[in-house]
Parts: structure tokens; sequence; C-alpha cells
């Protein structure tokens, strides 16, 4: 167990197969079927169109049921939309007079982003955009949103606008509470730590829709990491469903509800509020309980941030390209040493070797274009480029009078330099990246200028999808850094931190560990994690002391984290076995490392893996604990350095 949560995960399939509809809802054949019979291509056919997949029943004789990633159809013919690449799975049943049937699930590889399936504004309000992550926390207080002054309302199933009109649609802003209870002792305290609890969703480029839900409670909480599927194909009734966690909720509610994971129904979401409808299930009776949430922000601002005139919608802007300001000039400009800013005659330009390509995506929301990738690079549809095609890889441009040559590798011509594009004399490609799943080639004749920092950084893009108005709306970039014509950063990077920060603690009664940073944990970290930036073939250095340990015999102290796909990954007790694990038999200074042979730089900025020094301890060493029960003491952090 890499760290010390708690997962959670529902038998989601199960329930579905089990619940999906009652017989009543059905026209029945006379065909009788069998598991092994519901099988692709005989009685249903998948096809991958990009990122649509289409499905088609072929049974005639009988309705069709279908588990998807974004729900239930009884659709013989119809199309999912599926914006993130990954792994899939649907699930294939038939209706008939035995009862429903199902088949095994069918997996498919959706191999590709389209980023132009997230237009709706429901994807940037719950989770911030692409690359992004946005958490939600309990409303605690009247912000003037949501209709709600507490956690949880209720609304009465069989008149939910509470106008007398009788109506049981449960829709999106189409309903009003029958009753708001507030912050009560007696159902969820102002005190209770539910309160303190949220749930974070992302869209991530690398992990598609990523779901953490923190439940607190006396005992320190539950934090649950999965997946959430956003079905908006019928906008009146936006869904959302939870693989590995669930909707939030207070454990007292546990019981009072039968479903908090599967098509759970959204009837608010704006920047700042959201809020969820479960049924009730219970002895009580049905009727809608309403969870509601806020922002972070709206947290960390009291409400400041919601708008007084119209706390709804934010109105999404069209794109537009940045400005490049004298691009022509710009590009030939970079900083001389000893003569500061010059413009030159030939510039050459090197790939960004921790990030040498990305997609720049236009968030509508905010008027800016934002990183997909932000340097997270996979083996699906962002493979990592080759070493030693980045570091190969020279354009330089020289210029005489009007005219502009190029030369790149083997390849020379001529080019033009617009407002804000470059234009060959035919196509080059600047990068190809590539694994087994697919390739990816940032190539063209006309780039556009997205960044051009004269003496730093150029991004040239081409065209990578558009949005529901034919608007270009991402772009694929090379990343480009002007080429140093002298001096250049030498020695190691002496990483600061705080110390008082340090977490040391004894994990399972047998290892002694010194926590850096925890992305999971409370936010109180020894490091900012943005400094911990370790390119390839670099070395990660921390030196620490130890104090007031007795050792009945040699321990072994390595340092871990969780970074995926490297061959060293393991927490304890595999971790000591490695060859960078050393011995220590004493107080005094020790040194852990970790050299970056992965080929990539290894960020711990993007919040996915923790820092840890961790050591053998029972059966090799003692140490007391202070008068609060604390370590803090007897392991100190002298120095981090990256070299």
């Amino acid at each position: 167990m890499k760290l010390k949560n708690i997962f959670k995960s529902f038998g989601a399939a199960a329930i579905l197969m089990m619940t999906a509809c009652s017989p009543d809802d059905y026209g029945f054949g006379s065909a009788q079927y069998t598991s092994d019979q519901l099988v692709a291509p005989d009685a249903y056919t998948v096809t991958v169109e990009g990122n649509r997949v289409h499905l088609v029943s072929n049974l005639k004789d009988c309705t069709p049921l279908w588990i998807t990633p974004s729900g239930r159809s009884q659709n013989a013919d119809y199309y999912l939309d599926m914006p993130f690449a990954g792994d899939y799975e649907v699930t294939f049943g038939a209706e008939t007079r035995a009862g429903a049937v199902y088949g095994e699930p069918y997996k498919f590889t959706i191999a590709q982003n389209d980023f132009s399936m997230l237009s709706d504004e429901k994807w940037e309000f719950l989770a911030g955009g692409v690359g992004k992550t946005k958490k939600w926390y309990p409303i605690a207080k009247d912000y003037g949103v949501g209709q709600t002054v507490g956690p949880v309302t209720y609304c009465d199933p069989n008149n939910v606008r509470n106008d007398d009109s009788n109506s049981t649609d449960l829709a999106f802003r189409a309903w009003a509470p029958n009753w708001d209870p507030g912050i009560q002792s007696w159902l969820i305290p102002a005190d209770d730590p539910y309160m303190t609890s949220y749930m974070e969703f992302g869209l991530s480029a690398t992990d598609g829709c990523t779901a953490t839900v923190f439940r607190n409670d006396a005992n320190g909480g539950t934090l649950m990491n999965g997946k959430f599927v956003l079905n908006l194909d019928d906008k009146t009734h936006p869904v959302i469903s939870f693989n590995d966690c669930y909707a939030l909720h207070s454990a007292n509610m546990d019981d009072a509800c039968a479903n908090y994971t599967q098509e759970i129904k959204i009837v608010e979401l704006t920047p700042y509020c959201l809020q969820l409808a479960t049924m009730r299930t219970n002895s009580e009776g049905p009727w809608w309980l309403v969870w509601s949430f806020v922002s972070e922000e709206v947290i960390a601002t009291d409400g400041a941030c919601i708008p007084k005139d119209d706390p709804g919608l934010l109105e999404p802007t069209d794109p537009e390209l940045p400005t490049i300001t004298d691009l022509a000039t710009n590009l030939f400009t970079t900083e001389i040493p000893g003569a500061g800013m010059a413009t030159c005659t030939m510039m050459s330009f090197k790939l960004n070797d921790e990030q040498p390509y990305d997609w720049q995506w236009w968030n509508g929301a905010k008027s800016a274009w934002e990183s997909v990738t932000k340097g997270q690079f996979n083996e699906t549809w962002a493979p990592a480029a080759s070493g030693d095609a980045v570091e190969d890889f020279e354009l330089t441009f020289e210029k005489t009078g009007d005219n502009i040559k190029y030369t790149l590798g083997d390849t020379e011509g001529t080019c033009s330099i617009g407002e804000n594009t470059i234009t060959f004399d035919k196509e080059v490609t600047l990068l190809t990246a590539a694994s087994d799943n697919r390739t990816v080639e940032v190539k063209g004749k006309t780039f556009t200028v997205l960044k051009c920092v004269a003496g730093e950084e150029v991004q040239l893009g081409v065209p990578s999808s558009k949005d529901e108005n034919g608007n270009t709306n991402s772009y694929l970039v090379a990343n480009l850094n002007y080429k140093q014509v002298g001096g250049g950063q030498t020695g190691p990077t002496v990483v600061k931190f705080t110390p008082e920060n340090v977490k040391n603690y004894i994990e399972a009664d047998k290892y002694f560990r010194c926590q850096l940073y925890n992305p999971w944990g409370d936010g109180i970290n020894l490091v900012d994690p943005t400094t911990i930036k370790v390119k390839k073939n670099q070395k990660l250095s921390i030196t620490v002391r130890l104090n007031g340990f007795t050792f009945t015999k040699p321990a072994k102290m390595v340092l871990c984290f969780n970074h995926d796909g490297y061959a060293e990954e393991n927490w304890e007790p595999d971790c000591f076995d490695y060859s960078r694990a050393i011995e220590v038999n004493g107080d005094g200074t020790y040194t852990v490392s970790w050299i970056n042979d992965t080929g990539v730089t290894k960020n711990w900025g993007d919040g996915t893996s923790a820092l840890t020094i961790t050591m053998q301890y029972a059966g090799y060493a003692s140490v007391e604990a202070d008068a609060e029960g604390d370590y803090k003491d007897a392991c100190t952090v002298e120095s981090i350095v990256i070299e």
C-alpha cells in the first residue's frame, strides 16, 4: 500500500444489470437468448469512428439493453461521444420472456482525445477545463446560490417545482425545494466533519475524467480516487456517474438512498454551485435529497467571487488568437551575454526538452489558451518524443534583407513571416512522437504562432480541432526555445523548503517515514512540489539527520514516490532491495538519491506523486516520541539538491 488512503469501489455494472428496467418497459419477442449468444459481431456491432462509437443491435425480435460508459440505453442504433482517450467497455443484453440476459463486456479503445466534444459549458463549470481540477465543498451558509443555505435540501417528488403544478419531472433548473433545513444539529451540524469534505473533478489529458472524493469523519476520513462519466445527451436532464467512488453525502445518510453512484441527477451547475439529487429509498418513503456544494473559490473568497447581478452562467467566448507584437523582429531577438537584448540576422531554435509538444485548448469561460498535456506523456494518445529526436532538433532562420531562409536538419528552403504565422515553402515536420498505439506529428506548411517571447520561447501550432461554429479551438503545437548564444546555468539547484513542515510517522508499526510532500494530504508540506522538477539524467538528492535513534542492527533507507511506469515505483518492503537504498546505523546525516533515467522530466508539481523517505524500523531501530506523541525532531531535512 503506497499511501494511507482508503479506497472503496462498487459493483456498478452488476447493480445496473439487476435494476436496468422492469419487464413492463419492454416488448418481447419469441426468441430466447443465452449470454454466449450475445456476442459481437453476431448479436451486435461496436464500431469506433474516431471519438464516436457506433452501437448497433442485430436482434430484431426483442429490446436491446446497453450498458455504456455514458449510461444505459434501449436504442437499437445510436452513437456514443467519447472525448477522452482510454480503454472502455460496453455490455450488450436483450429482454426476452425469460427476463434480461447480458453477454460479456465488449472492450474497445479510444486512441486520441477530441476536446471539441467538451464544448458544453457544464464540463468547464464542473471540472475547470482540460488539464484542470476543481474542488466542491458542502454549502455551509447563504451564498445566494442554489436555493439553499445548507448542505442538503428536500424536494417533493410529486411536486418538484413546489408550485402546486404536481410535476414529477425533476429537471435541470426546473425544481424548487419544499424544505431547506439549513444547518441542523440533528441532521448535519455545523461542526460535523462532513462539512470539510470535498469532491474534486478533473479533465486529465492523461487519465480522462477523474474524481477524487474525500469524506471526513472523526477517524480521519475516507479518500477515494475514481472516475466520473458526465452524460449531457439530454440537456434538460444531465446526469453524472461515479466509478470507484460515490457522490458525496453525509455518513448518516448512507442508508437513506440506495444509489449514490449511477446516473445521479445534476439539478444545478454554475461556476459557483453544484447540486446533485438522489432518491430516498428507506422506510421514510421516496423523496428527493438535493446535495449542495460550492466551489473552492467561493469558500476562499467567502462568496465575493459570485457576481451579484447574475450568479448563474458565464458566457463563453469564441477562440481568439493571441496578439503577437512585431513577430518578424522578435523572432530574431535574443539576449547576448554582456550586451543585453539584440536583434540578429540568424537565429536557431531547439525543442523544449521537458515539453517538446502539446495541445493548446481554448478555455472559453476564461478566454484563454491552456495547455493540455502539462508535460505528462503516456503510451496511448500522447506518446513521449524520443530523447534523440528532441536533442538533435535544430531549426535555423537566416535573414537577408526581406528574404528568410530556413534549415531544419537536411531540409532547406525559404519562408515568410506574417502577423502571427510562419509559412514555409513546403510541408515540414517539426516533431514526430510515436508509441504502439499512436503517432503524433507536428507538421504543416503554415504554422500559427501562439507565443513568441523574444530570447525565451516560441510556440508553433497547426489546427487540431474545431468548435460547433467552425472556429479552431485547439492547436497541436511544438514548443521551441531560443538556442543560447552563450553562457547558461551551471551547477546544482538547491531547493528551498520549510523545515518545520516535515511529517515523521511510523507506518504500519514497521517503517519510519519522513514525508516531504503528499498531494492527498492536508496541504501542509515541507516543500513546494513545483520546485521538484527533475529532468532526465538529473539526480535528486535529499540529506536528512537522524536524532535520538537506537539501532539494534543496520537498516535500509530509500526515497519513495508514485510515478507510474517507473521500474522502481514500489514502496515498502520492496523498495529496500533497490540498488539506491542506503544503509543507516545510528544518528547522523544520510543522503538518499534518485537518478531520473526514465527519459522524460518528472515534475512533482502535477500532483500525481508523493515524496517520502522511508526506513526499516521494526526489528531495526527505536526512537521516543515527543510529549505530543510526534516524531518531528527524530528526522530533520538538511538539504534538497537537483543536479
